[in-house]
């Protein structure tokens, strides 16, 4: 998964679990919220920016009524972070390593190339 769809995907689930009544404030949401917007303030591209400003949007409407954690089971906004940070460290590894061959290659100076100019975008 490269790391814009990464964004994308971690923005609309972000999105979704703060829809759901109780969660817009929970404790657990925003913290996470928080790290991911850390996060996604160090990734290049339209989508990162894009999931930047909703996560923001997301911390400021959670933020008109913080509560405590509810004890869920499973903590919603736990996997889709996970799945995010397990998608930024694949991308990370693959920096200086060929990742693309054949004519799918995608644009590497539009941070489309998850390996941000390795070798095989070049």
């Amino acid at each position: 998964m490269t790391t814009e769809a990464a964004a994308r995907e971690l923005r609309e689930e972000l999105g979704e679990i703060a829809a759901i009544e109780g969660c817009a404030g929970c404790e657990c949401l925003l913290a996470i919220a928080a790290q991911a917007l850390a996060d996604l303030r160090r990734l290049p591209g339209d989508e990162a920016r894009d999931a930047e400003a909703d996560v923001r949007l997301l911390l400021a409407a959670g933020g008109q009524a913080p509560h405590g954690c509810d004890e869920c089971d499973p903590c919603l906004p736990v996997e889709p972070y996970r799945r995010f940070r397990a998608a930024l460290a694949a991308a990370a590894s693959s920096v200086g390593a060929p990742c693309h061959t054949g004519d799918d290659q995608p644009d590497a100076a539009a941070g489309d190339c998850p390996g941000r100019g390795c070798d095989g975008c070049n």
